[in-house]
């Protein structure tokens, strides 16, 4: 746990200094939200249904940044082979690189949602706040799933098109789920498959984040 909470700590420091990927992800999702706003004039009810495709198109071609800027710095430091090196288990690196992932996306996520919500002149209510879960679950699935997948295409030369190639078929029904829920909240109106949803993406988290910390000890083999 100690090498899991160094490498966070590590992660966050650098982040918190340059600022670098939480910049980029900001103005990514700004460009999304000001073309989409003022490219389409679309009536209120129409904007309600693409919305939340649009936020969850914002966090995940943004998520994508962060994730593959989060080990291409490693590679250029000549930080992987060290790691590898180091003797600690491998679940400890892959959680630590997980939690400063999931971390640096949750804070981009909190700092877009209200550009989001002006844009878009979305009503709040108390509501909204079942959004919380939702937006936590759908993120945790996409970050456990690509810092794993991202370990194994940073050793290539394409290393975005092979992420790409390699997360969106498998994390597409958890982003598919996200969207659906997230509409239900913002439409304000919830149905019964809402909690059933939101539990099933919470099994596919569990599912890829044991199959990830159990493997990256290979991975960092390779």
């Amino acid at each position: 746990m100690r090498a899991a909470l160094a490498i966070l700590q590590k992660d966050l420091r650098m982040e918190f200094r340059s600022k670098e990927s939480i910049l980029a992800m900001w103005i990514f999702s700004l460009l999304i939200f000001v073309i989409f706003n003022f490219t389409f004039e679309v009536s209120r009810l129409v904007m309600l249904e693409i919305a939340p495709g649009l936020l969850w198109v914002a966090f995940i071609f943004s998520g994508m940044f962060g994730l593959n800027h989060s080990f291409s710095v490693e590679k250029e430091n000549g930080n992987l082979r060290a790691m590898a090196l180091m003797p600690v288990d491998g679940g400890q690196i892959y959680l630590g690189k997980f939690l400063s992932v999931t971390i640096i996306m949750l804070l981009f996520e909190i700092l877009i949602f209200p550009i989001f919500i002006i844009f878009y002149d979305l009503q709040l209510s108390l509501q909204i706040l079942l959004l919380v879960p939702v937006i936590l679950a759908g993120t945790i699935g996409f970050t456990s799933l690509g810092t794993i997948l991202s370990a194994v295409a940073v050793h290539t030369r394409n290393q975005q098109i092979l992420l790409s190639l390699l997360l969106w078929p498998l994390v597409s029904p958890i982003v598919i789920w996200s969207v659906n829920l997230t509409g239900m909240v913002l439409a304000g109106e919830l149905t019964s498959s809402f909690y059933p949803l939101l539990i099933r993406i919470t099994a596919f988290d569990v599912i890829f984040f044991t199959i990830a910390y159990m493997l990256f000890d290979f991975i960092l083999e390779d």
